[in-house]
């Protein structure tokens, strides 16, 4: 049994509980078991990562694709307005001609 520490000392406990506290031992199995435990986290956080790049593009491409087809649908219409305006004037000025005699700077001479 250690021998006490007379009280009057006015020293502490922490030097008797040094004594007793094992030093840490870090064997090299347990170096190799926290790098592999290393590796698999930053494998798994590598794999998260990609796929999440991979859902991200596939978003933009959606996103892009919709964003075209509703340009190419403004597109049609607008192509589809003109060419009635277009339709629309040349049934007026055909009715026009029809009606009113060419003006004499339009007449060809022969």
């Amino acid at each position: 049994m250690p021998a006490q520490r007379p009280a009057s000392s006015g020293g502490s406990l922490a030097p008797d509980v040094a004594e007793r506290v094992e030093p840490a031992v870090i064997t090299p199995a347990m170096l190799e078991e926290e790098e592999q435990l290393e590796a698999a986290g930053l494998e798994r956080e590598r794999k998260m990562l990609e796929k999440a790049r991979m859902s991200w593009d596939r978003e933009s491409m959606d996103i892009r694709y919709r964003r075209l087809q509703h340009l190419l649908e403004k597109s049609n219409i607008y192509s589809k307005f003109l060419l009635t305006k277009m339709e629309q004037y040349n049934e007026h000025h055909h009715q026009l001609e029809k009606i009113l005699p060419a003006p004499p700077f339009l007449l060809r001479y022969n």
